[in-house]
């Protein structure tokens, strides 16, 4: 029994060698912990902020995606038993895929108003340049 206390005891000093006392931080410890608690949330923000500014910039690269067709290659028996549940999987995707395809019209839309707007602005620069003549 003094055996296993002894082993419990020594695993916990094995455990705890190296690492700081347990006891309280002084006041200055905690001031530059709380500082630099302060830096990590600084830092954290400002990359949240920037890449909400990015991402606000650029399109999202997946906007529509597809919903996933029920599985129909079942054995007959399954098929039979859990007809009233295939069903339903059946209407909710062509629910699903109704949205899909608005969603797809919605981005082909945004897509034709970007090129369009890319358009005019290509033909401003054009028109409002002038071409620089090069010497041979």
């Amino acid at each position: 029994m003094s055996t296993k206390a002894g082993a419990r005891q020594g695993s916990h000093g094995q455990r705890n060698k190296g690492n700081r006392t347990p006891f309280p931080l002084p006041l200055r410890g905690r001031l530059l912990r709380q500082v630099g608690v302060l830096r990590v949330a600084f830092t954290v923000v400002t990359c949240a902020l920037i890449s909400v500014d990015t991402a606000a910039a650029q399109p999202a690269v997946i906007r529509c995606l597809p919903p996933e067709a029920p599985m129909t290659e079942l054995p007959l028996d399954v098929l039979a038993e859990y007809r009233t549940e295939i069903a339903a999987e059946f209407e909710a995707y062509f629910s699903s895929i109704t949205e899909h395809i608005a969603c797809l019209d919605e981005e082909r839309a945004r897509a034709m108003d970007e090129a369009r707007a890319a358009t005019e602005a290509y033909t401003r620069l054009i028109n409002t340049i002038p071409v620089r003549k090069d010497l041979p």
